[in-house]
């Protein structure tokens, strides 16, 4: 009768969402199953045969991406306040053009200038979704809204995690090319380019927002002088653990396919399935958090999920086989990201309407910047066929960056769900 009524108030919340929260539901819909193809193939399409890249340069591309993420993310935060935060998600959706670029041009310099730019430009609609999400929620529906957001890109990211995994053989085949392990580069060019066409098909619910209310636009010489930062300690207390679990992060979250390939030798597709259960399993757990939310607290909920994931971490270098491997990638995922949503609206309910959005890009930087750094030190350590180390110095940093989180929060009280 318990779970009976939890449900009902879950659905009754759902209900509760704004117009504009659906559209936004909506576009996230479209980006997550972009996502989803794009995350499981690119590293592996430049890891092809044909095309010629190794784990090391891959890992510099996204170290190029992330500090480009990491610099751009507190003036994002400030050019939302200024701008917008619609025609800051609407700027943000035009970096997909560039992906493009990745897509045909195979020049070191090009693909890694396209990543700068990618970042610098992508960064703007990041650092909007969690203020434009707060302003277009009341406090009794917003930590829902926040975890069907999440759990819609992660479900969708499913299907597009298991469709990318599929279909670079799918077109080969129908073309009549190569497939498999060293398969033709031509499936992977179309796959990614429908990746592509799906991002940039989700502005077509963001236009149809109607945004409620605008922030009085401030002059930006307020805003780069952080006039309108008020809770300077309590965003510090984030940014700590934050950089701290993106410099663990970045030492294995953005080579994972990489890591499957070369450590279990495994196929395109078994990797497209594995991110697709990885990303069921951490759609259901994020449906789940606005009740471990009400249950444990905020606080608690984060630090639960983050230190029960550790173990996992470590199994996955250490597993002897493909399928224990995938099945603790799958557990440590749900686990450590699940709280996401559960942060993020911590984070928003802490600071200040006009605090928001530069709040949301320092939390981008401090994630981006150390993780930067790590992608490329893991990237020269996994082409050396060392898969202990990365894991292991991540384990060590969420381990660090939890006790941190629970010693500067915990004694804050929550408002339960």
């Amino acid at each position: 009768m318990i779970e009976f009524s939890r449900v009902s108030r879950y659905i009754q919340r759902m209900r509760m969402l704004s117009r504009n929260a659906k559209l936004y539901i909506g576009a996230t819909v479209l980006q997550g199953l972009s996502f989803g193809i794009w995350g499981v193939i690119f590293n592996l399409y430049l890891n092809l045969s044909e095309v010629g890249f190794r784990p090391d340069f891959i890992g510099s591309m996204f170290t190029v991406g992330a500090i480009a993420t990491g610099l751009v993310a507190l003036p994002a935060g400030l050019i939302c306040t200024r701008i917008g935060l619609k025609r800051a998600l609407l700027v943000g959706l035009t970096a997909n053009f560039v992906s493009l670029v990745q897509i045909v041009v195979l020049q070191p310099f090009i693909l890694l200038f396209a990543s700068l730019v990618a970042g610098l430009i992508g960064t703007l609609g990041w650092v909007a979704s969690a203020p434009f999400m707060m302003e277009n929620s009341g406090q009794e529906e917003r930590t829902y809204l926040f975890s069907i957001n999440w759990a819609s890109m992660t479900i969708m990211a499913v299907v597009g995690s298991y469709v990318g995994g599929v279909m670079p053989d799918l077109f080969n085949a129908l073309l009549g090319l190569s497939t498999g392990l060293n398969g033709s580069a031509v499936g992977y060019r179309i796959s990614l380019a429908v990746s592509v066409a799906l991002a940039l098909a989700a502005a077509v619910p963001i236009l149809l927002i109607r945004e409620r209310k605008m922030l009085q636009r401030q002059k930006m010489v307020d805003l780069l002088s952080f006039r309108n930062i008020k809770s300077r300690r309590t965003i510090a207390k984030f940014m700590i653990p934050t950089a701290i679990i993106g410099f663990g992060a970045g030492f294995i979250v953005p080579l994972f396919n990489i890591f499957f390939q070369l450590r279990f030798l495994a196929t395109t597709e078994q990797i497209g399935t594995i991110f697709a259960l990885g990303n069921i399993t951490l759609g259901l757990g994020i449906l789940g958090a606005p009740v471990l939310s009400s249950r444990l607290g905020k606080v608690r909920s984060i630090v639960t999920c983050q230190y029960l994931s550790m173990p996992f971490i470590m199994l996955m270098t250490l597993s002897p086989n493909l399928a224990l491997a995938s099945t603790a990638y799958t557990a440590r995922g749900a686990l450590m990201n699940m709280a996401g949503p559960i942060s993020s609206t911590l984070q928003m309910e802490l600071v200040s309407e006009k605090e928001r959005a530069t709040t949301n890009g320092l939390m981008v930087m401090a994630d981006n910047i150390p993780r930067a750094v790590t992608a490329s030190i893991s990237g020269k350590m996994m082409t050396g066929s060392n898969f202990y180390t990365p894991f292991l110095f991540t384990t060590l940093a969420y381990f660090i960056a939890s006790s941190l989180y629970f010693i500067f929060f915990r004694k804050i009280k929550d408002i339960l769900i």
